[in-house]
């Protein structure tokens, strides 16, 4: 992309949802390494969505509630009522009155459907919130907002991208099936192209794809167990980070390893065992220094 060419919001909106063509991905990848602000701006869209997948996964399985399905029930028998009242004639007096009767009965319930309804609504507006700002953390002084933004942790990074990509409809932008490209592409634009083989460790390679790091694009490695769980491999060029005294944890339910090696920082992330991450992430530090 040259460096004069305009990128717009809708572009950076289109590049988050995974909208564009290869050509065009990549020149707003490039653009994105070119200018922090937009890159920031990308990555906070990044973590909103997170923010909001983890917020509804477990709402979006349950089944309707009673009330609204009692809703739905009375909207239904009010449309019967209605082609009643069509119907009516003078002579059927004794019918208007009971279809009144039946009316009114219905009302009282019909009223506490809606009025449960909003409340369902409003609580699951509170629940979105409360993740985001779970998220996002609250306000501080420009300062040290800053330095939350710029430079989190390794594992702070490997999580959002974990949560941003692993269960999305289109998890990775190279499959298995184009290892060659995958590979030549990671080596370029990360410093790394190995594509450790996890299947001894009951993990197969799905494919990869850039995300954002602090010093420049990072990698993102997925794979599958035969049940369909999915596991996350980061890495990006460490710099002058620590490597952490002992295995970090991510959020519950989710397992972080992190190791250094060639100079990048890797993170295993996904929902494993103790054990099953740690024997992983040896198989996989195997593979890379190989």
């Amino acid at each position: 992309m040259p460096a004069s060419e305009h990128v717009d919001e809708s572009e950076l909106h289109a590049f988050v949802d995974g909208e564009l063509d290869a050509e065009r991905r990549r020149g707003i990848e490039d653009h994105l390494h070119k200018n922090a602000e937009d890159a920031a701006l990308v990555e906070g869209w990044r973590r909103q969505n997170a923010a909001l997948r983890a917020a509804f996964a477990q709402a979006a399985k349950e089944p309707l509630p009673a009330s609204l399905r009692a809703s739905k029930a009375g909207a239904g028998r009010s449309f019967g009522s209605g082609v009643n009242w069509a119907r009516f004639s003078p002579s059927k007096a004794s019918s208007l009155r009971s279809m009144r009767r039946a009316d009114t009965s219905r009302r009282t319930p019909r009223r506490s459907a809606v009025a449960v309804s909003i409340l369902t609504l409003f609580a699951g507006a509170i629940v979105a919130g409360a993740a985001l700002l779970a998220f996002t953390g609250p306000a501080t002084p420009p300062d040290k907002a800053v330095r939350l933004v710029t430079a989190p942790g390794f594992v702070t990074r490997a999580h959002i991208a974990y949560l941003t990509f692993a269960q999305d409809a289109r998890p990775v932008e190279l499959s298995a099936e184009q290892r060659a490209e995958l590979s030549a592409w990671l080596l370029e634009r990360t410093g790394f192209g190995g594509l450790p083989d996890l299947t001894t460790a009951g993990l197969e390679l799905l494919g990869g794809r850039l995300v954002p790091g602090v010093a420049g694009p990072a990698g993102l490695l997925l794979y599958e167990t035969k049940s369909g769980v999915r596991v996350g491999l980061f890495f990006e060029r460490a710099m002058s980070e620590a490597a952490p005294a002992e295995p970090p944890r991510a959020t519950p339910g989710l397992t972080a390893v992190e190791w250094r090696a060639a100079g990048l920082a890797f993170v295993l992330l996904g929902p494993l065992s103790g054990e099953a991450g740690q024997a992983a992430a040896e198989r996989a530090a195997s593979e890379v220094l190989r």
